[in-house]
């Protein structure tokens, strides 16, 4: 993740001017459509993702094989990936050890990320730009 190789290959992942290459799994579709679920008309602008990004030869395998990415994905460049947080175990005070509670997000700056055990760094997206993954095969396979 911190050097920002392709997910699937660990080769440099795909940059152009509008940024870095991201698959994203797009389920906005199945967001709660309750008045206090937050509203997010930017996303995926600010999101964390745990996953890294990926070249462009890798990209058509991603979206065929992950089962996540098969159903619906968005691609996306992002210009400012910015490592913010980690992902992993959250334990809490117990006596004579800490307990496992749950696994969560915490950003770098949250003081409960003392209380994690992490597995995975979080990458902020920022700076993010839709983008046609089939477009941009198919501009790629031209000689």
């Amino acid at each position: 993740m911190r050097k920002l190789l392709c997910q699937v290959c660990g080769g440099p992942a795909n940059r152009k001017e509008q940024g870095l290459l991201w698959l994203l799994g797009d389920d906005r579709d199945d967001w709660p459509d309750w008045p206090d679920w937050p509203d997010w008309p930017d996303w995926p602008e600010r999101m964390g993702s745990t996953h890294p990004p990926v070249c462009l030869a890798c990209a058509r395998k991603a979206a065929r094989s992950c089962p996540y990415l098969r159903s619906k994905f968005a691609a996306v460049r992002v210009k400012e990936p910015r490592i913010s947080g980690v992902y992993g175990a959250r334990y809490h005070p117990g006596n004579p050890l800490p307990r496992p509670a749950e696994d969560v997000t915490k950003s770098y700056g949250d003081p409960e990320i003392r209380w994690v055990v992490a597995s995975q760094l979080v990458m902020g997206l920022h700076g993010c730009t839709f983008v046609d993954l089939a477009a941009e095969l198919t501009a790629a396979e031209r000689p």
